[in-house]
């Protein structure tokens, strides 16, 4: 089948976005879904032209988005609740900052041709990662494939910062990808690292882990060596090597938060055993 005949009527998959002033890249990410039936936009109300981008009359993704407006409650709850408030039972989540290649649409496409359903209940789907406009092929950022194509029932998502929806049966993978934004660059590296490494450094104290001298000392040379030579980054040039500094950053910065909150973690737990004993 031509793709022009999968073109012809919308495919019966709901597209799943949260977004939060991504006015940079959520054009080319809705200008990718239009063979969907239907595209939902979750905002945590943007402050700059992300809904209005959204929202244009006259944008190919027009009659097929909806927006909606919902106060941002953790990667969770926003993924939840684009889930449950979609109009088809199978889903494709995406990213503000990714686009569907044609290969991944075709794909997907295909499964419904004639009154088709895909075979499984869920897919991973291959994401191509970029940094400063190079498609990165080696270290820990590959190979990427994310659960990202379901159908939603009896399905939920787990985790404040790297959720992930749980399935009834396991994943398959699909190969056609997505593209993660070209310019992924250092400065929002280390703006999603600076948000990421606090909620996992504070979920890890709350479950009893803490860090010490050591690690911390290693935690950086560890990461880095790890990506670099076991995870072949050095395959990637000097982009995998910047990658693997960053990701050794990381790495360090969040045994650092784990000290910080731990420390006042265990502050907070002597405090009490010391008002149980003087109540005593």
């Amino acid at each position: 089948m031509l793709r022009s005949d999968l073109n012809s009527t919308a495919t019966p998959v709901s597209v799943l976005i949260i977004s939060h002033n991504e006015e940079k890249h959520i054009g080319r990410c809705l200008t990718s879904l239009t063979w969907a039936d239907e595209i939902l936009v979750i905002d945590a109300e943007s402050t700059d032209q992300t809904a209005q981008i959204v929202k244009d009359p006259a944008a190919p993704w027009a009659s097929k988005v909806r927006l909606i407006n919902r106060a941002w409650e953790g990667f969770q709850s926003q993924r939840n609740f684009a889930m449950n408030t979609a109009k088809n039972e199978w889903v494709l989540v995406v990213d503000s900052d990714e686009e569907c290649t044609p290969e991944l649409a075709a794909k997907i496409q295909g499964f419904f041709i004639s009154g088709g359903k895909p075979p499984r209940r869920a897919y991973k789907v291959r994401r191509i990662e970029y940094f400063l406009g190079k498609p990165i092929h080696y270290g820990i950022w590959n190979p990427s494939y994310q659960d990202r194509f379901f159908n939603r029932q009896g399905v939920k998502y787990v985790n404040d910062i790297h959720e992930y929806p749980i399935f009834p049966e396991p994943a398959h993978d699909i190969h056609e990808p997505l593209l993660h934004a070209p310019d992924f660059a250092p400065e929002k590296f280390l703006e999603k690292m600076n948000k990421y490494t606090s909620i996992e450094a504070r979920d890890r104290v709350r479950n009893g882990q803490r860090t010490n001298v050591f690690r911390m000392i290693g935690a950086f040379p560890a990461m880095f060596l790890k990506n670099y030579f076991y995870y072949s980054a050095y395959k990637d040039g000097i982009h995998g090597f910047a990658i693997s500094i960053l990701e050794g950053i990381s790495r360090a910065v969040r045994h650092i938060k784990i000290w910080q909150y731990g420390r006042v973690a265990d502050s907070k737990d002597t405090d009490l055993k010391n008002a149980g004993k003087a109540k005593s």
